[in-house]
């Protein structure tokens, strides 16, 4: 396996949160409580290693099997990635973003017997299939410090792609839709899946409901923050839902652990890496004129990882260059996850 350079957001992340909860003990009594509540999850999480932004399925592929397989392989996972972009394009206007280049998906299944912040199991009532809790854990690149969303979004497991037309709708997802809409960030006729949003940090979310001027843009800027990671959650439990894909554990140093634990300092986590095993990259076809070919195009062109529904399982295809050497040139692909 290539080596795999890991980053320790997690470790990382608890040290500031730490910080945060002492920070706000007095004047927000119960967003430090959530914050302590969500420091105990990362410790106890099982962590993933996820690459560049989750760059693991085509955007343009995206379809219903991929939410039939958003179902978590731990109870409480945190999906670690980088996110990096060549051309950041930040949204501006009243729900303008700030940069966050590292990123951390909190994300759990739904228990009725365990509500981990009040108010989210509300959400069982109307899905008592359950779902998974998504909650965004940023670095915030202008105050080089970790934060919480002050919520983040539900995904039931009974989900089905709609059409944009679908109703009802909450007022927040119409303004966050209408937001997205209006940065370029989605088409007005994208096809949607359900996600509800859930309030993790309640003073924050009083602020944030002072600030818009309603609750509903409030809950607009919940839902917006929280997006990328509900495209981590989909796209890393698709894949590890696979037939063919494993998990490699890498181990935390532990002479740099004994280090750390004697300065005080939170000490780093193991972590789990995809690993794909390798299938067949092209397939006899007939061609027009009756002659065997392949789907290969006779030009070299990179081929996105993408998901393959056989009869009896569903297996990854990993990332490979097709018709490499060509004479004929090469097609080159520019993939992006929209937020």
């Amino acid at each position: 396996m290539e080596r795999v350079q890991v980053f320790n957001y997690c470790a990382h992340a608890i040290e500031d949160l730490k910080e945060l909860s002492k920070a706000t003990k007095f004047t927000a009594p119960r967003s430090s409580r959530a914050i302590q509540t969500v420091i105990s999850m990362l410790r106890n999480s099982i962590k993933f290693l996820l690459p560049n932004c989750c760059e693991l399925i085509d955007p343009e592929d995206f379809r219903q099997a991929h939410l039939d397989m958003a179902r978590l392989p731990y109870p409480c996972v945190a999906f670690e990635a980088p996110w990096e972009k060549e051309n950041v394009c930040l949204r501006m206007g009243e729900f303008a973003e700030a940069l966050s280049t590292r990123r951390i998906a909190l994300c759990w299944e739904s228990d009725p017997a365990n509500e981990v912040f009040p108010g989210s199991n509300d959400w069982l009532e109307y899905y008592p299939d359950g779902g998974v809790f998504v909650l965004p854990v940023y670095y915030s690149d202008d105050h080089r410090q970790w934060m919480v969303g002050a919520g983040g979004l539900f995904i039931p497991h009974s989900n089905f792609i709609r059409k944009a037309t679908f109703e009802p709708k909450l007022p927040g997802s119409l303004i966050a839709k209408e937001t997205r809409v209006q940065n370029g960030e989605a088409k007005a006729s994208a096809n949607e899946y359900l996600a509800e949003p859930f309030e993790v940090l309640p003073e924050m979310v009083e602020q944030l409901a002072y600030a818009f001027g309603s609750r509903d843009k409030a809950t607009a800027n919940i839902i917006l923050n929280a997006s990328d990671e509900v495209t981590m959650m989909i796209q890393a439990c698709s894949v590890l839902n696979c037939a063919n894909v494993t998990t490699v554990d890498m181990r935390a140093e532990p002479v740099i652990n004994r280090k750390r634990i004697a300065r005080g300092k939170q000490p780093f986590f193991s972590y789990k890496v995809l690993q794909l095993s390798a299938e067949p990259q092209t397939h006899a076809v007939a061609t027009v004129a009756g002659e065997k070919g392949t789907h290969a195009s006779p030009r070299m062109h990179l081929r996105r990882g993408h998901l393959r529904r056989l009869e009896s399982k569903s297996i990854w295809v990993r990332h490979t260059m097709v018709n490499a050497g060509s004479k004929l040139g090469a097609v080159v692909k520019d993939y992006r996850i929209n937020r």
